[in-house]
C-alpha cells in the first residue's frame, strides 16, 4: 500500500472512531442519568447499571486508545533512518502520549471494575 493509500485508510478508521466517540458521549449521558437516579434513590439496581455502563464506556475507550497506541508504535518502528530530527522527535512524543493515554485508560477501567461502592468519581476524558 502506498503512503497516500495508507494515510487515507487511517483517515477512514479515524472517521469510524469519531462515530464511536459520539456513541460514548451519548452513552455517557445515559450513564450520568443512572448515577443521578442511584444518588436520588440509593437503589442497588441503578448502582449496578451505572457500574456496568462505566465498564462498557471505559472498555470501548480502551480499545480506541489501544488502536492509537498501535498506530503510533508502528509509525516509530517504520520511520526512515534518514528522517529529520523534528519528525523523529514528534513521532516518539506521539508514542509517549499514546502510551500514557493507554495506561490511563487501563487505570480508569480497573477502577470502574473494582470500585463496587462507587467511591471514586470517574470522568470520561
Amino acid at each position: 500500500m502506498s503512503g497516500k493509500e495508507e494515510l487515507l485508510q487511517k483517515i477512514k478508521i479515524e472517521d469510524f472512531i469519531w462515530i464511536v466517540y459520539l456513541f460514548l458521549i451519548g452513552f455517557s449521558f445515559y450513564s450520568n442519568y443512572l448515577e443521578t437516579e442511584y444518588i436520588k434513590t440509593s437503589s442497588d439496581a441503578f448502582k449496578e447499571k451505572y457500574r456496568k455502563s462505566l465498564i462498557l464506556i471505559f472498555s470501548v475507550a480502551l480499545l480506541v486508545y489501544f488502536y492509537f497506541f498501535q498506530d503510533s508504535l508502528k509509525d516509530v518502528r517504520d520511520q526512515n533512518p534518514c528522517d529529520n530530527f523534528k519528525k523523529v522527535f514528534l513521532k516518539q512524543a506521539n508514542l509517549v502520549a499514546s502510551t500514557l493515554i493507554l495506561i490511563a485508560g487501563c487505570i480508569f477501567l480497573f477502577i470502574a471494575i473494582y470500585d463496587t461502592d462507587l467511591d471514586v468519581e470517574l470522568a470520561f476524558s
